[in-house]
């Protein structure tokens, strides 16, 4: 800790967190990781699906953290700003950019939730020979000068997440030298309440796409560089595929060789995004989500019930973290109604989404309270930085 005057105070709150898991003695806690062994819970994953869920859910707890995007090579382009929403004068830009999945400012967010960590994915997609070349040097350091302006919040930077997803095509060597010249340009200008994040896809339609299983540790930037390990979980645990393509591994499969990566690494993992996909909570039907999967996005349809809906994916989702909570530290759903997003809506290029809103429903927010309520997360509050190694 920085302040030695925090120290009665953090003590004061492990003592209070009666029933939380408690950190694994056999490995040093990462930066940003909760000191109480709780797993700290993010909303994602745009401005107006974080608002409405704040507002609608009205028994769910402040949210420990809230998720958001940025174009890195965007960050200095007038108007548009990557969605860091600060200007080259550091000064906020004040008005959102929506490319499709929900407005984006990352200065508002920070701003509008102060008792909040906040993550970020960092779209880099065409642009790591650029980074490593030190062709966006100017991008990264206005970047380091936003997350200044707030001293006080915990961020998670997710540099390339679903580095290995085929829809991003990063090259290996490219993206682990891209991942290393950010950490290292960032740690050069000072910045200290950043946690760096490398995040897999851990796709099975991915998987699909690359004819197999793709090898982690290529993309790997090294101990040094990557403070959390990060997975995605989008399908159902144990769902194969009915279109008839081969598919080598399971949703539960991959997202736990992710886990047993970061024991092996020693760090923290975290679930960089999660959502049920092919299910429209709000009105209660499952669609097909791709061609590849299980038939044409968006037909397919399918009547479910609440019930249906919580046992074939929330119940294994939640059973999953917690049957690991010794190494998931942090875990972030996206409360979104996709399908009225241009990048997600119809026609369903993208593949199909649905409406992943909790609250959408009053049995499954009923059950996703009682979930998330438990003591074993950690929510949002003035003592949040108190609890996070390292602020």
């Amino acid at each position: 800790m920085k302040n030695p005057k925090k120290v009665f105070f953090y003590v004061l709150l492990v003592s209070v967190a009666v029933g939380a898991q408690v950190p694994p003695a056999e490995r040093e806690l990462a930066n940003l990781e909760p000191r109480t062994g709780e797993t700290l819970l993010f909303i994602g994953q745009d401005l107006q699906s974080v608002a409405d869920y704040v507002a609608d859910c009205t028994d769910c707890p402040t949210p420990g953290g809230v998720a958001t995007y940025l174009n890195l090579e965007g960050i200095l382009t007038p108007g548009f700003y990557g969605g860091l929403g600060f200007t080259q004068e550091d000064k906020p830009f004040g008005k959102t950019i929506n490319w499709g999945g929900g407005p984006l400012d990352a200065y508002a967010l920070a701003s509008q939730y102060p008792k909040s960590a906040v993550q970020i994915g960092l779209y880099m997609v065409d642009q790591t020979e650029k980074v490593r070349k030190g062709k966006l040097d100017a991008q990264i350091e206005q970047l380091g000068d936003y997350f200044q302006q707030f001293p006080e919040t915990p961020f998670y930077l997710r540099i390339g997440y679903e580095f290995d997803g085929n829809w991003n095509h990063y090259e290996p060597t490219s993206y682990v030298a891209a991942f290393q010249h950010i950490v290292k340009q960032l740690r050069t200008q000072g910045v200290e309440n950043v946690a760096y994040v490398w995040q897999s896809a851990t796709s099975p339609v991915d998987d699909i796409l690359d004819g197999g299983r793709e090898p982690l540790d290529p993309y790997y930037p090294g101990d040094d560089f990557v403070d959390w390990v990060g997975l995605s979980w989008f399908l159902q645990a144990h769902e194969k595929p009915t279109s008839g393509k081969p598919c080598p591994a399971t949703q539960i499969q991959l997202a736990e060789e992710l886990i047993e990566f970061a024991r092996a690494h020693g760090k923290p993992a975290m679930v960089c995004e999660s959502a049920p996909q092919g299910y429209h909570v709000g009105t209660l039907y499952q669609y097909n989500i791709s061609h590849l999967w299980d038939g044409p996005a968006g037909q397919g349809l399918t009547k479910v019930s609440p019930e249906q809906v919580w046992t074939e994916w929330y119940t294994p989702y939640f059973e999953f973290i917690g049957a690991h909570r010794d190494v998931i530290k942090a875990v972030t759903y996206i409360n979104a109604n996709w399908d009225i997003q241009g990048l997600w809506g119809p026609p369903y290029q993208q593949g199909y989404w649905g409406d992943s809103r909790i609250e959408a429903n009053a049995d499954v927010k009923e059950q996703w309270v009682a979930a998330i309520t438990e003591n074993t997360w950690l929510h949002g509050g003035d003592h949040i930085r108190e609890i996070l190694h390292g602020m």
